[in-house]
């Protein structure tokens, strides 16, 4: 079995090429493990290769084309942003009671599984009670503890890890034609994560690096500058990518400053500014970094996102 294009993870994708390839399959599958790292590509990629007409995920047949458009009659994705609620579990438990109507199975892809309501999970779990024949379930998470224990233990459960930086370089220069050097930095800072290296690639989202790391180092102290930054960092929504960078950043100021190697810093971008930062002990960094901690925690309520970047930008720049 293929599973074409997809970076690392070659432990989880022979797994499931030994289920497919033997009739082992169970009758659902949890991916778990970080956000970005491809689980859902290789769950949908695993759901070509079952109904492709010449089981390789050849991409020319009717069911991959139908796949890729999205308009296959058996694949049933569910996907919240904020939620999942009962009403698209009790509409799942209605369909999966019904054969197929051209693969071997149906497949029902469940994105972002830990936002399943109570409700939703507790509809769930009596369809994996008893489930149903012809059916394939796949939960795909990054939070895999908020998906009640019920759930979770009537699925085959496959974990995936960080991919390692060989395989991001190896993917940012073949995929997206970046060359060496720039394609070592992105795979540093990717944090294992093709969708965060992807993120960084983005010209408008890399130069704000920066800006940011003069603010939060005092290098530049002005309310005004935090107050921009902050607004730029929540203007597309993907404030958690600059709160997970903010947390390697102070964690290469604490690195440089115990060990005094450059080279071991993960933000090699920022290697001037985060060499001049010589923070004796290491109290000033775990503050910097419980404030950010406490900032991402804030982040999951509904709350003013700007007003709470820019709290945390300003406390950071009087830390410094």
């Amino acid at each position: 079995m293929e599973f074409k294009g997809i970076a690392g993870h070659e432990r989880q994708k022979d797994i499931l090429s030994i289920l497919v390839k033997k009739g082992r399959l169970p009758h659902a599958l949890l991916f778990s493990g970080p956000r970005g790292i491809g689980k859902r590509l290789i769950a949908f990629e695993l759901l070509r290769n079952i109904f492709c007409e010449k089981r390789n995920a050849c991409g020319m047949c009717h069911a991959c084309r139908s796949l890729t458009a999205g308009t296959h009659p058996d694949l049933v994705t569910v996907a919240g942003e904020s939620s999942i609620k009962i009403d698209e579990l009790r509409s799942v438990r209605k369909e999966v009671h019904q054969p197929p109507f051209e693969a071997p199975l149906r497949g029902i892809l469940i994105d972002n599984a830990e936002l399943m309501t109570r409700e939703a999970g507790n509809a769930l779990l009596k369809t994996l009670e008893e489930p149903p024949p012809s059916n394939l379930f796949i939960l795909v998470t990054g939070e895999e503890q908020a998906i009640p224990l019920t759930v979770r233990s009537r699925c085959m459960r496959l974990c995936f890890g960080p991919l390692n930086t060989t395989a991001l370089r190896t993917y940012f220069e073949t995929s997206c034609g970046i060359g060496d050097k720039k394609s070592a930095l992105f795979s540093s800072i990717a944090a294992g994560s093709i969708a965060t290296g992807l993120f960084w690639i983005n010209e408008g989202n890399f130069e704000l690096r920066r800006p940011i790391a003069e603010v939060v180092t005092g290098k530049k102290k002005s309310f005004t500058a935090a107050t921009s930054v902050a607004e730029q960092i929540t203007r597309g929504g993907r404030e958690t990518q600059y709160l997970s960078f903010l947390l390697s950043f102070f964690r290469d100021i604490w690195w440089c400053s115990h060990s005094g190697d450059i080279t071991g810093i993960i933000n090699q971008d920022l290697a001037d500014i985060i060499q001049t930062n010589n923070w004796d002990g290491s109290d000033r960094v775990q503050g910097c970094l419980a404030r950010i901690y406490e900032a991402a925690k804030t982040m999951r309520y509904n709350v003013n996102r700007w007003l709470a970047i820019e709290n945390l930008m300003i406390d950071l720049m009087v830390r410094a």
